[in-house]
C-alpha cells in the first residue's frame, strides 16, 4: 500500500468583488465587467475559467458585485501568475470607472456526496457543429420539452451548402458526449437564434449562458447589428437566461405556438 498522501480533490471556486461605480460611468463599467466585457475576454485565455456574473444592487444603483467562476482555486492562481501584467494593465484602465472596489472573498463551492454530481462545474468545450453531431442534437432536442421541435430532415438541411447560412455550436464534455447545442440563422445584418438546448442533467451549470455568449461572439465577429429570438411566454427559465445575457423584450406574436396555443414573446439584443 502506498504511503503517499491522497491528493486533495479540486473544487469549483468563485472570486467575489464589490464595486462602487462613479456617477455617469455605469454603462462603461457594465461593458468592461459584464459577460462579454474586457475582463471576461482576458479570463477566457485560461482553460480553467467557467464564467462571470455581474450583479447590481436594486437599492444602491451604483453598487455592483461580480462573481468570477473557476474550475478550481489552483486554476485561478495559475491564471493570475501567467497573465500578471495583462491583469495589472486592465485593472489600471478600469480604475477611472469606480470610487471603490473591495474583494469580498474567495469561495469554494460546497459539495457533498449527495449534491456533488448536481453542482460540480463541468469541464466542457464549445465547438462548431458538424453533420456527425445530428444524432446527438436530435436526442437532446427530443428530451427537452421546451426546445423547438424540428423534423429530422431539418437538421440535415442545417449543414447543406444550399441552405441559409447558420451558426451552429455544440457543447461537449470530457468524454466527447454532447450536452447542448445552439442554432442561429444569419438574416442579412441580423442573426436569429432558432434553437438552444441543454441536457436536462446539466441544467443550472451555466451551459446555456456559455452557448449564448459564444453565439454573441460569432455574430459580432461577422459585424451583425442585432440578435433576436422568440420564446413561449410560459417558459420562465429560458426568459431568465435571455434577460441575464442582455436580451430585452421587443414584441409579441399572438397565438404563435400550438399544442398548446400560446403567445410568443420576442427578445432582441443590440451587438
Amino acid at each position: 500500500m502506498s504511503d503517499k498522501p491522497r491528493k486533495k480533490r479540486q473544487q469549483p471556486f468563485t472570486a467575489v468583488w464589490e464595486f462602487r461605480v462613479k456617477p455617469g460611468k455605469q454603462r462603461a463599467f457594465e461593458k468592461a465587467y459584464g459577460p462579454q466585457g474586457d475582463w471576461v475576454q482576458l479570463f477566457r485565455t485560461s482553460p480553467g475559467y467557467l464564467g462571470t456574473e455581474l450583479i447590481r444592487d436594486r437599492d444602491l444603483r451604483l453598487r455592483y458585485v461580480t462573481l468570477d467562476h473557476w474550475s478550481s482555486r489552483q486554476a485561478y492562481l495559475r491564471f493570475k501568475k501567467e497573465h500578471r501584467q495583462a491583469y495589472q494593465d486592465l485593472d489600471a484602465e478600469c480604475e477611472a470607472l469606480t470610487t471603490r472596489e473591495k474583494r469580498i472573498g474567495e469561495f469554494d463551492r460546497w459539495q457533498s456526496k449527495e449534491n456533488n454530481s448536481r453542482y460540480a462545474a463541468p469541464e466542457v468545450r464549445i465547438r462548431p457543429a458538424t453533420a456527425a453531431d445530428i444524432a446527438g442534437m436530435i436526442a437532446l432536442e427530443r428530451d427537452s420539452q421546451s426546445a423547438a421541435h424540428w423534423p429530422e430532415p431539418a437538421y440535415g438541411r442545417i449543414f447543406s451548402s444550399d441552405s441559409a447560412t447558420r451558426i451552429v455550436l455544440v457543447v461537449e464534455d470530457q468524454d466527447a458526449a454532447l450536452r447542448g447545442f445552439a442554432v442561429a440563422r444569419v438574416v442579412g445584418e441580423e442573426d436569429e437564434i432558432e434553437n438552444i438546448v441543454v441536457d436536462r442533467k446539466r441544467w443550472k451549470q451555466g451551459l446555456g449562458t456559455r452557448l449564448l455568449e459564444r453565439i454573441v461572439e460569432r455574430s459580432r465577429s461577422r459585424n451583425a447589428s442585432r440578435l433576436f429570438l422568440e420564446v413561449r411566454e410560459s417558459n420562465p427559465a429560458a426568459r431568465a437566461l435571455y434577460e441575464k445575457c442582455g436580451f430585452v423584450l421587443s414584441g409579441r406574436r399572438r397565438a404563435y405556438y400550438t399544442s398548446p396555443s400560446e403567445d410568443a414573446v420576442l427578445y432582441a439584443r443590440k451587438l
